[in-house]
């Protein structure tokens, strides 16, 4: 072999060595499209459900503040004599119900706020999870830019990281 053999042979090996992390990169920002649409996701349903818990609380004080009312009406009707304690029984019924009504409401106010907490912890493991495939991504160029495979096999390992942070968000819905 020839000198000018030689250095084809190892032009088409560095070449190879180009397109293996060129294709590399290709998958890891794929998965990084993935999970950054999953932490948008998980973002937006955190809003939602922040809002909707607001707007349970804000129905439970509505119900809470007639309840108050109702109790207050009681009082004043009780004040006018015989004729008034119908009155004031028919206020006292609509205060009870005004307050189990709350209660119910409470409890669903509650539960919202627990959803849009694991919305809040899932979108923090998305969001973690794209670091990770970035650095990754990084580490494919230093390797192509530097010509150095030791950073394109170290950046398999903060892909790894990066999905298996992903996954564990994922799997985490339901926590």
């Amino acid at each position: 072999m020839d000198a000018q053999e030689l250095a084809e042979i190892a032009h088409q090996a560095h070449r190879r060595e180009e397109r293996r992390i060129g294709m590399t990169m290709a998958v890891f920002a794929a998965l990084l499209a993935v999970t950054t649409m999953l932490g948008h996701r998980a973002h937006t349903e955190e809003v939602v459900l922040q809002t909707q818990a607001a707007d349970a609380w804000a129905f439970y004080q509505a119900k809470n503040g007639r309840a108050h009312m109702y109790d207050a009406n009681a009082q004043l009707a009780e004040l006018s004599g015989p004729p008034g304690v119908t009155l004031a029984m028919t206020f006292i019924a609509r205060a009870d119900t005004e307050r189990k009504d709350a209660a119910g409401i409470q409890r669903t106010a509650e539960g919202r706020e627990e959803e849009t907490r694991t919305a809040a912890r899932r979108a923090l493991f998305y969001d973690a999870s794209e670091i990770f495939l970035e650095v990754a991504i990084v580490l494919c160029s230093i390797a192509l830019l530097a010509d150095a495979l030791f950073f394109w096999k170290v950046s398999f390992a903060s892909a790894v990281a990066g999905c298996l942070i992903a996954l564990y968000g994922w799997l985490g819905r339901s926590s």
